[in-house]
């Protein structure tokens, strides 16, 4: 409740903001003490070019928005007026050689982190929408630290691909993502500027909305339509109605596909995946059409081979997406409530990030994948062992509830040996069995309460009879203990079956010795051959 009264006080605070009066903010020690270096850097800078150049220098984007939403923020970029990021970069650290030590000992005084770490290149890639060149450390003084310049764009007649040339704040702020991301901390002043005019009544109000025209900022950089559905979930915010617009226009999804390294696109996917609110996320996407566009790279139905971007305009948004839907809130179904021994035993806190992903996949069939390598779709490995075991484990769950008995006909042995096939991520291999089941049977009401309260038993069967780490156990006599046992100088194929039917009985025999072992295995000699 004081979290929630805080932000609606902050919120206030932007409103206020909004009436004229310039906004300040308040630096943290490691903050403030960065702000001094960069300052005393562009001095030295301007001095050394005899006064002949102008360098202003603001802290940009997603670190003044959080910091006047009263949220903490290591992140921070800085954006310059007459050099490009890595030329300040270097610039920074010439400085540093002779200055580093004073720094380090009053960060020191400070209790900050002392640390400054070396400058990153980050060369700038049209072709991929990465249309800045930009010089990074991973951290000074505890914040992580991007140098760019400000922008403005110019196109020829003959492409589309813009030209990147030095801006003035104004021409930067308008080819950001957001209004809320196009705020500006000028450096020397202390002040926050909005040069878009919007963006602080936009943080007020709760709303997303592009700068400029959104189909003109997606251009830019398609990846921006999933930093915005990050933002608006992570914030709580709605996106704008023309924004929306533009995002569902057929193009959209292709240049996400085209325009955008697959690298991109998931390291974005993987900030949504760690953050509390995954779900929120997933529904936009799946709002927005972008399910397979985000997740499959434009994958095609194999019963629809003629299907292309253009059937989008008539309503075409995968054949997979309303699955991916219906997955996806049977997982929220049970966080929120149902099934309790689902939600504890099989979605852990600590592996929600994969359970969110595995729900991508789940309405994929096996023989996708090579085509989803092909497109350099990193499919998880626990997402094709899933789909390799489906139908094992749905036969075991089946067996284990058959005929309305419980637990059914199911021995623990092959219960226990299919867990341990599954391996250490048989909890979400089982989960997406469940997942499967539900959306190749499309149950609704009753019925798929009845079916989720199957899976419910059978996980509930898994740990009443202590198998939860049956992918751990070892068998109680190995292979060289086998070759003596049969009086054989070395193994061969029959080795790996015989251990797989020795745990299958030790599971079957949980208090069993080893000489109660070799003397059953004694009596399977003639099974191998030997």
């Amino acid at each position: 409740m004081t979290q929630i009264k805080e932000f609606a006080a902050n919120l206030a605070n932007c409103r206020q903001q909004t009436t004229g009066q310039a906004p300040v903010l308040l630096l943290s020690p490691a903050e403030e003490l960065l702000r001094q270096l960069l300052l005393a850097c562009r001095d030295s800078i301007v001095s050394s070019k005899n006064d002949m150049m102008n360098l202003d220098m603001w802290f940009v984007g997603g670190w003044v928005r959080d910091r006047l939403l009263g949220r903490q923020c290591s992140d921070i970029d800085v954006a310059l007026s007459s050099m490009t990021g890595i030329q300040f970069g270097h610039a920074l650290e010439n400085y540093l050689q002779g200055e580093k030590h004073k720094y380090i000992e009053e960060a020191r005084r400070r209790g900050v982190p002392t640390v400054i770490s070396k400058l990153h290149e980050i060369k700038k890639n049209s072709k991929k929408s990465k249309h800045l060149e930009t010089g990074s450390f991973h951290s000074i003084f505890g914040l992580s630290v991007d140098f760019v310049n400000l922008r403005k764009e110019t196109y020829s007649e003959e492409s589309r691909i813009p030209q990147m040339e030095f801006g003035n704040p104004e021409e930067d702020a308008h080819r950001r993502d957001a209004t809320i991301n196009a705020l500006f901390y000028n450096l020397k002043t202390g002040i926050v500027e909005d040069h878009t005019e919007l963006g602080l009544h936009d943080l007020a109000a709760g709303v997303i909305r592009t700068p400029s025209s959104p189909f003109e900022v997606f251009d830019d950089d398609p990846l921006r339509i999933l930093r915005l559905i990050r933002i608006a979930t992570q914030l709580g915010f709605r996106i704008e109605r023309e924004t929306v617009q533009a995002i569902r226009s057929a193009e959209q999804p292709e240049q996400l596909c085209a325009k955008v390294s697959r690298e991109r696109v998931e390291t974005e996917l993987i900030k949504i995946l760690k953050d509390p609110n995954t779900l929120s996320a997933f529904q936009l996407i799946h709002e927005l059409r972008l399910y397979n566009a985000v997740f499959l790279r434009g994958l095609r139905d194999s019963e629809n081979e003629d299907a292309s971007w253009a059937l989008q305009q008539s309503g075409w948004y995968g054949p997979w997406h309303s699955e991916w839907a219906r997955t996806f809130e049977t997982v929220a179904f049970l966080l929120s409530g149902g099934s309790k021994p689902l939600r504890d035993i099989l979605l852990q806190p600590e592996k929600m990030d994969n359970v969110w992903l595995l729900t991508a996949f789940v309405p994929i069939g096996f023989g996708c994948l090579d085509e989803l390598a092909e497109r350099e779709v990193q499919v998880p490995g626990f997402v094709s062992l899933s789909m390799r075991n489906y139908h094992r484990i749905r036969h075991c769950m089946g067996e284990a509830t058959a005929d309305g008995s419980f637990p059914g006909r199911l021995p623990r042995g092959t219960l226990g040996l299919l867990i341990r096939m599954c391996g250490s991520t048989w909890r979400l291999q089982v989960l997406y069995a469940l997942l499967k089941d539900d959306v190749r049977q499309m149950r609704y009401g009753n019925e798929k309460l009845a079916l989720i309260e199957k899976w419910s038993r059978f996980v509930e069967h898994i740990i009443e009879q202590k198998l939860e780490d049956a992918p751990y156990v070892k068998p109680i006599l190995n292979g060289h203990e086998l070759m003596a046992l049969f009086k054989l100088k070395r193994g061969g194929p029959f080795m790996q079956e015989a251990l797989d039917d020795l745990l299958e009985w030790q599971f079957n025999h949980e208090n069993a010795t080893k000489e109660e072992a070799m003397k059953w295995m004694l009596t399977q000699r003639e099974n191998y051959h030997v």
